[in-house]
C-alpha cells in the first residue's frame, strides 16, 4: 500500500491506495489555517496545516496504515514557508493567492531585473519582496513549499528538499537545466542559501522518523518521495492517455493542462505576459498549463450575487443547493446572450485585468443567460490561455474538481468550448492519489 498526502488551499487529505491506484481509504477535512493579514496578503499558519495533515492520517484505518510501504506528498504550489536552522517555521506560509508583489510596481521592476516571467504569489517573487522590504524573519535559514516542509518533518530533517515541479512554481528555475537559475536568483535579491536542494521527481527525500512513525501509526524507515506539485499529482491520478487528453479542473481556481509527448520540449519558455506556463512533469516530460485565478470561485460569485440581490430587495435568501440547481437549470434552457469574462481577480500574466460582460441587449440579461454566459466564459478562458499547439491531436477532456462535478452547465460548456467529449475523473482526492503513485517506485 501507498500513502498519499495533500495540503491544499482550503483542506488537507490523506489516501491509502495500491500500486495500481485503487483507493483503499480516504480521509480529508478543512484546515482553517488562514491568518489575518493586510488586504491583498494571503497567509496561512504552517503549524495548523501540519497538525491538520497528521490528524487526517490518523483517521485512516490503523490496519491499512501498517501496510504502507512508501509515502508521497503534494500540496498547493507557488507558496513559500521560511524555516530556521532547526527546521521550525519562522514565517507564515505565503500562499499562491498573495498579491503583495503588485504594490508600488514591485513586480514589474522585479521581472525586468531578474529576466523571468514571475507572478505575484510565486515563491521567488515573495522571497524577493521580503528581502527588498527588510521583512525576512530573523533566523531564516531555508525555505520550501508547504509540502516540501511536511516531507521534511515526516523524515525528522531540518531542511527541506524539492523537486522540479515545485521549484519551477517559484519562478526562478531554469527549465532546460532543471536547476535554480542562480543569476536570476541573485538579480532578484534572493539569498541562494535559502533555496532547497532540487532532486528528481519521485526520488527519495528521506525515511519516516521513529517519532513520526509512532505519532502516525506507520512503520519506521518508510521511504518518503520528494513532494510533487499538486497540478502534476492530479494529472498522474486522472490521465490514462496523457498524449491525447486535456485535463481541466475547476475548484476554487481553475487549471487546464496538456502533457507534451515524450521527447517533446518547449521552443522557449513563455515571455512575460504569456497566459500559460511550461512545467516539469514526472518521467522527464513537460506539460503546458493555464491557471486562471478564477475558476469555481467565479461560479460561486454568481450565486453570491443572486442572494445579495435578494437581500437588497428585502426578499429571503435561497438555500445554496437550491440556488446552484436553479442556475444550472436556467442556464441549460436559456438562449445564448451575454459573454462574461471572469477575470475578477486579474490574472497572473495580467494582474490589472478585470472581468467584463459584453454582447448586452435589452433582452439579454436574464439570470439564465447570465449563468450560461458565465459558464461559457469560465471554460473558454481555460481554453484560450493554453498555447494553440497544446490543443492539437487531443481526443477528449478529463475533468475534475467539485465545481465541474456538481454543475452540469459547466460540463456542457466545456465540451462546447473545446469541441471535445468530457469524461469526469472517477478518482477521489486526485492530488493525494497522484502523490501516492509518485512514490510507488520507492515501495519496498
Amino acid at each position: 500500500m501507498l500513502l498519499g498526502l495533500d495540503i491544499g488551499t482550503t483542506k488537507v487529505a490523506a489516501v491509502i491506495a495500491d500500486a495500481d491506484g485503487r483507493l483503499a481509504a480516504v480521509a480529508s477535512g478543512d484546515h482553517h489555517a488562514g491568518r489575518s493579514a493586510p488586504a491583498g496578503y494571503a497567509e496561512q499558519d504552517a503549524t495548523v496545516l501540519f497538525d491538520a495533515l497528521w490528524r487526517v492520517v490518523r483517521e485512516l484505518p490503523a490496519e491499512l496504515r501498517r501496510q504502507v510501504r512508501a509515502v508521497g506528498l503534494t500540496g498547493q504550489m507557488h507558496g513559500v514557508l521560511l524555516l530556521d536552522g532547526a527546521g521550525r517555521p519562522v514565517s507564515s506560509l505565503v500562499t499562491w493567492q498573495d498579491q503583495r508583489c503588485l504594490e508600488d510596481g514591485f513586480l514589474e521592476k522585479l521581472i525586468a531585473r531578474a529576466g523571468r516571467p514571475l507572478s505575484t504569489g510565486f515563491g521567488g517573487a515573495t522571497l524577493a519582496w521580503l528581502a527588498a522590504y527588510g521583512a525576512l524573519p530573523s533566523g531564516a535559514a531555508s525555505a520550501g513549499t508547504i509540502h516540501d516542509c511536511a516531507a521534511m518533518k515526516l523524515c525528522g530533517q531540518t531542511r527541506p528538499v524539492t523537486d522540479p515541479t515545485n521549484a519551477a512554481s517559484w519562478g526562478l528555475f531554469d527549465l532546460r537545466a532543471l536547476a535554480w537559475d542562480i543569476a536570476a536568483v541573485k538579480a532578484a535579491g534572493v539569498n541562494p542559501t535559502l533555496l532547497p536542494e532540487v532532486r528528481p521527481c519521485g526520488s527519495c527525500a528521506g525515511t519516516v522518523s521513529d517519532e513520526m512513525a509512532r505519532e502516525l501509526g506507520l512503520t519506521p524507515g518508510l521511504p518518503v518521495a520528494v513532494a510533487l506539485g499538486d497540478n502534476q499529482a492530479s494529472l498522474l491520478a486522472t490521465l490514462g492517455d496523457p498524449e491525447h487528453e486535456i485535463a481541466i479542473t475547476l475548484g476554487t481556481g481553475g487549471q487546464a493542462s496538456a502533457v507534451l509527448p515524450p521527447g517533446e520540449t518547449f521552443a522557449d519558455p513563455p515571455a512575460p505576459g504569456q497566459p500559460y506556463e511550461f512545467r516539469p512533469y514526472p518521467g522527464g516530460r513537460f506539460l503546458a498549463t493555464a491557471a486562471p485565478l478564477c475558476g469555481g470561485s467565479a461560479w460561486a460569485w454568481l450565486a453570491r450575487s443572486a442572494n445579495s440581490w435578494q437581500r437588497e430587495l428585502g426578499l429571503p435568501e435561497v438555500a445554496e443547493d437550491i440556488l446552484y440547481a436553479k442556475l444550472n437549470s436556467l442556464g441549460l434552457s436559456a438562449a445564448d446572450g451575454p459573454l462574461v469574462e471572469p477575470h475578477f481577480l486579474g490574472e497572473r500574466h495580467a494582474p490589472a485585468r478585470r472581468g467584463t460582460i459584453t454582447r448586452l441587449g435589452f433582452e439579454d440579461l436574464s439570470l439564465g443567460q447570465l449563468a450560461r454566459g458565465l459558464a461559457r466564459g469560465i471554460v473558454a478562458n481555460l481554453r484560450d490561455m493554453l498555447p494553440p499547439r497544446a490543443l492539437v491531436g487531443r481526443t477528449r477532456l478529463v475533468g475534475s474538481g467539485n465545481a465541474l462535478r456538481r454543475n452540469r452547465l459547466l460540463q456542457i460548456m466545456a465540451e462546447e468550448a473545446f469541441a471535445l467529449p468530457l469524461v469526469l475523473s472517477e478518482a477521489r482526492e486526485e492530488a493525494a492519489l497522484g502523490a501516492a503513485l509518485n512514490a510507488r517506485s520507492l515501495a519496498k
